[in-house]
């Protein structure tokens, strides 16, 4: 079953996202990026509200902005991720995702990140991200968008691509989501590659996506995700930590 992340900025629009019913709540500051980091008094006013309702996920910025979690945060968050922007540049990027995972409470889960316009972010390519997240231990991979303005998801991965993806890291016992300038169309058009979360900022919100985060739009979307019909997933193969373009 597809299930909606719907990602908050403040405590309130945690309630808002509870109250539509969303089944993972993520805590970004979109004016900081693609995957900005919240302050920590956000993220513990937000867990603080979600009091276990849901599971809670935490952005912690692109991996060079050497953003961690506080440790007294670690008992109430899931799970954590470091966008890789700019990484391919760098020789040392996965020790540095390592290290980075290292520094996080041992009680939260590592996602690995890749972005669908990873050439224009200076990113490794999925593939790459997929078989690196899988040997640093990451427990779920996000495919997401680091231009916000550069088009939908969908617009950068074929459907082809996305449904092989999201196969792969289902065979290497990682959770796959979907994210990143994800309209109403799009989230039906992501429904049909049956990931495990379908993730939403922009769609929920009352105008663009650094607006409030709007009660009847986020129903919409939980109730389109949840009523979406599974289909079978593809056999993908285990990916090698090799890159792929």
């Amino acid at each position: 079953m597809t299930r909606l992340l719907l990602s908050v900025r403040s405590a309130d629009e945690a309630e808002i996202a509870c109250a539509a019913g969303a089944d993972l709540i993520d805590v970004k500051e979109p004016d900081r990026g693609p995957l900005g980091a919240a302050d920590g008094s956000v993220i513990a006013d937000v867990v603080l509200r979600v009091a276990e309702r849901v599971p809670v996920s935490v952005a912690l910025g692109e991996l060079t902005d050497g953003v961690t979690l506080a440790p007294q945060l670690g008992r109430r968050v899931q799970y954590a991720k470091f966008g890789l922007a700019g990484a391919a540049r760098l020789d040392d990027w996965v020790a540095r995702w390592q290290a980075a995972i290292n520094a996080l409470p041992p009680a939260v889960s590592p996602v690995a990140v890749a972005y669908g316009d990873w050439q224009s972010a200076a990113a490794p390519d999925p593939w790459e991200v997929l078989a690196q997240g899988v040997q640093l231990g990451c427990k779920a991979l996000l495919l997401d968008t680091f231009d916000k303005l550069g088009g939908p998801l969908n617009e950068h991965l074929a459907a082809d691509e996305l449904r092989r993806l999201i196969a792969a890291a289902g065979d290497c016992g990682l959770l796959s989501v979907v994210s990143g300038g994800l309209g109403m169309a799009e989230v039906e058009l992501m429904a049909r590659l049956s990931p495990d979360y379908i993730g939403v900022r922009g769609a929920a919100c009352a105008g663009a996506r650094t607006a409030a985060l709007d009660l009847m739009k986020s129903r919409e979307l939980v109730e389109l995700v949840h009523a979406s019909d599974s289909v079978p997933r593809a056999t993908g193969s285990v990916p090698r930590a090799t890159s792929r373009a």
